[in-house]
């Protein structure tokens, strides 16, 4: 090759460097853009997330003191209960022996 070939041809080979890292810079840049806009997308998501979660967490609360309020209701009808059936197994003992065989206590499984 002589002097002006070289030179042509180190030319033809810078330009096509420019151009390569042109479009390197451009893919970068694209790339940087969905970067970005996945970053709000998921900004946004995370937010929408949390609000809703502290919806559902007040929600769930809530429920459970109220769950909680029932149980202890239950409870104390349930003391009661057995208190005034051991009353009157005291006081009227034939008549409750009469009751059981004719109605005899549901026995539940547990699970």
């Amino acid at each position: 090759m002589n002097l002006p070939q070289t030179i042509g041809h180190h030319l033809t080979e810078l330009d096509q460097q420019e151009k390569d890292a042109a479009t390197m810079i451009k893919t970068q840049d694209q790339c940087l853009d969905l970067y970005q806009t996945s970053q709000k997308n998921l900004i946004a998501f995370n937010n929408f997330s949390k609000a809703r979660y502290d919806q559902v967490h007040g929600h769930f609360e809530s429920h459970t003191k109220l769950l909680r309020q029932v149980k202890v209701n239950l409870d104390n009808v349930f003391i009661k209960l057995r208190k005034t059936k051991a009353l009157l197994e005291r006081k009227y003992p034939d008549e409750m022996k009469k009751a059981l065989e004719k109605h005899p206590p549901i026995v539940v499984e547990d699970d």
